[in-house]
């Protein structure tokens, strides 16, 4: 092979490299500057990431452009094991060279050469010339502590492709549009990701729907985490890839007696994060570690999960106040892998958007917010709940201003003006009482207002941070015994409720002119254990919606009654006291008067809460007499009106005042029964 055609070859690789270089932007026009700043600019630029994140091809790009420029291009670059003492000459040669541009490439393969290059090399750089290094790892903190380096060193670290950019190099790569959608989502801006991804388009070996290989995990594995030290730091990187995020006591529940080392190592990694709840990996190099161990060791895999799931329930549970959120996204992160559960949520950070409390200077905001997403009858109905329960909303803000608006209404009891002002709330109570009221100290609680107007009910951060706000009230409400999620009437999230086990109402509610869907769940049916248990069973397998949990009892509908309608079952359940057939037609046999008793037989349920209730006025000193009137004329089988008062010793006239206060009272107390639970006190 000739000198002439080794030249041509060299410079027709570089032509196409140039013509295929994306990206990067601000790091060479750092570098141009620089070139041309003389004495006043930074002299070493040191940019750092993980392998396969573009190092070297920005060098390559930084070279030929100062080629170009007629500067000269002193290279630093090798492998472990090979003689490298010609490319450290050529390091010392720059030197007398003010133009000279020196390049090192791979710090991290020669021992100490950081420090050589450090105290002994760029020093030496005359004024005019560059030095660019780039390595996996940033410099040693000894750079950072000397100031004499504080204005000649430009630190920066290499992350992935901004969307665009990757976009034009697959179209320079010559990969077809009809493929860029795939290998954008599964290649997630790594350029090392979309040059194998888009070698194997080319080569017929890709397939649709952003799969991940188990041949392009291995490449991708082999230059992006290499070698690692053991077991344990396999271990580590697997937990650190599949959960959320990762700190200490993660770490300490799936291998404790290496945690703390293991943390640490992992948290120096170049493709690691660090934030506020722990550490977590790039995207695509999580997806890659997590699919390969799912892959490679399916037992294993499930082994890990379950260890990291009991963790993140436990943490779920015992979370308070500002690490409620984050320790409730960690647990649903874990159905991410199912691949249904993705699509309703993001688990992107919420761009400076924070959950706060309302205060009183919020109300214009906030009702504005309610009345552009849902109309000024919404609004209204939100200002009455303001004016009653201001604590139960929650206001979502960026740099100080709401910017969007959720609350969790608790009730107690059916107040007559909340029914008759929100015809949500009246729904709810409804639904309630018609199949499971509530008992004495319960509450339900309604899911309103899931307002951010600049993506309303779709998903996005924001709206992460309004379900996992649900889901945590879910998680710890006391003595909750049903609760309502109000969203606004679609298909969409209709899916994702069932998946949580939360049933839609037979009817839409409507609020002006927006309809609404409401979701019930029953948390004394299905109570939370049971519910975060099943939940578990489908983390992994998805993607088919289903629910996360069965009924554990399926009691039918239930009678509602005004309070009219009540007394007169009352009444006429007495007068039918000595005839079941007649008991049995009565609607207290599907009332919750009787719900949840352990009797089979409805009838000798009415009979038995009846008698509860008409024993407890004897109890009463000052209604022994009213008791004495009821149990002589419903229970112990005189005929006349007469023959009852002079059997109670009284006269016909006092009789019948005394039935007619036992009567009221009797009703009374069964009514309370039946608005607040069998165990409400008499009075």
């Amino acid at each position: 092979m000739t000198s002439r055609h080794l030249v041509h070859l060299a410079e027709s690789l570089e032509t196409v490299r140039a013509d295929t270089f994306v990206g990067r932007t601000e790091e060479l026009n750092a570098v141009r500057a620089a070139l041309g700043a003389g004495e006043t600019a930074p002299s070493v630029f040191f940019f750092h990431g993980p392998g396969g994140i573009g190092k070297t091809a920005l060098l390559q790009r930084i070279g030929a452009e100062a080629r170009l420029h007629k500067r000269t291009v002193y290279q630093v670059r090798g492998c472990p094991g090979e003689a490298t003492s010609a490319s450290l000459a050529q390091a010392q040669a720059i030197s007398d060279d003010p133009g000279g541009l020196l390049l090192v490439d791979g710090v991290e393969r020669y021992p100490k050469i950081e420090e050589w290059l450090a105290e002994g090399i760029l020093p030496q750089l005359p004024v005019g010339a560059l030095a660019v290094i780039v390595a996996r790892l940033p410099p040693a903190s000894a750079w950072h502590l000397d100031l004499g380096w504080s204005r000649a060193l430009v630190v920066r670290r290499l992350g992935p492709l901004l969307p665009g950019e990757a976009a034009r190099y697959l179209q320079s790569a010559g990969v077809p549009t009809a493929w860029h959608e795939d290998v954008l989502g599964f290649a997630r801006g790594y350029p090392l990701a979309l040059g194998l991804a888009a070698a194997a388009v080319r080569e017929g070996q890709h397939s649709r729907g952003r799969q991940l290989t188990p041949p392009l995990a291995r490449q991708l594995l082999d230059r992006i985490v290499g070698e690692l030290p053991s077991p344990a730091h396999r271990q580590a990187l697997e937990v650190c890839a599949h959960a959320w995020t990762t700190d200490e006591s993660l770490l300490r529940a799936v291998l404790p007696e290496d945690a703390s080392s293991a943390f640490d190592w992992l948290r120096r990694l170049p493709y690691v994060e660090s934030g506020a709840n722990g550490v977590h990996p790039w995207e695509l190099i999580r997806e890659v570690i997590d699919s390969d161990h799912r892959w490679r060791d399916r037992t294993g895999y499930e082994t890990t999960h379950g260890k990291i799931r009991r963790h993140l329930v436990e943490q779920a549970r015992s979370a308070t106040t500002t690490a409620v959120i984050p320790a409730t996204l960690a647990l649903t992160y874990l159905h991410r892998h199912n691949g249904f559960v993705s699509r309703f949520i993001t688990w992107k950070s919420p761009d400076g958007v924070h959950e706060d409390t309302y205060r009183p200077s919020d109300r214009g905001a906030v009702l504005s917010l309610i009345e552009v997403a849902e109309g000024a009858e919404s609004a209204h109905i939100a200002a009455f709940w303001l004016d009653r329960q201001p604590a139960a909303f929650r206001v979502y803000r960026r740099d100080g201003e709401a910017v969007a608006v959720a609350a969790w209404l608790r009730l107690s009891l059916p107040l007559d003006e909340e029914v008759a002002r929100d015809p949500v709330t009246a729904a709810c109570w409804r639904h309630a009482r018609s199949r499971r009221p509530l008992r004495s100290g319960e509450h339900l609680a309604i899911a309103r207002y899931m307002v951010a107007p600049d993506a309303y009910q779709r998903p996005s951060p924001v709206m992460d941070l309004m379900i996992h706000r649900i889901l945590a009230e879910f998680i710890h409400g006391e003595k909750l015994a049903w609760s309502f999620v109000v969203m606004a009437e679609s298909p969409f999230w209709q899916r994702l409720m069932t998946y949580i086990d939360q049933r839609p109402l037979v009817q839409p509610v409507s609020v002006g002119e927006h309809h609404y869907t409401v979701y019930a769940h029953d948390w004394r049916t299905v109570s939370v254990q049971r519910w975060l248990e099943v939940s578990g069973l489908v983390e992994l397998e998805g993607p088919v919606a289903q629910p996360a949990a069965a009924a554990e009892s399926a009691p039918g509908p239930l009678a509602v009654l005004t309070r009219e309608q009540f007394g007169l079952a009352v009444r006429e359940a007495l007068n039918a006291w000595h005839r079941r057939g007649h008991l049995a037609d009565n609607p207290l046999t599907r009332s919750r008067l009787v719900s949840g008793r352990p009797e089979n037989d409805p009838v000798a349920a009415v009979r038995e809460v009846i008698t509860d209730a008409v024993d407890a006025l004897g109890a009463d000193p000052d209604a022994a007499a009213w008791h004495r009137a009821v149990a002589a004329t419903f229970m112990r089988g005189a005929t006349t009106r007469e023959a009852r008062a002079r059997r109670l010793g009284v006269s016909l006239s006092t009789y019948r005042r005394h039935l007619a206060r036992g009567m009221e009272r009797l009703i009374e107390d069964l009514w309370n029964q039946e608005l607040r639970g069998a165990d409400t006190p008499q009075r």
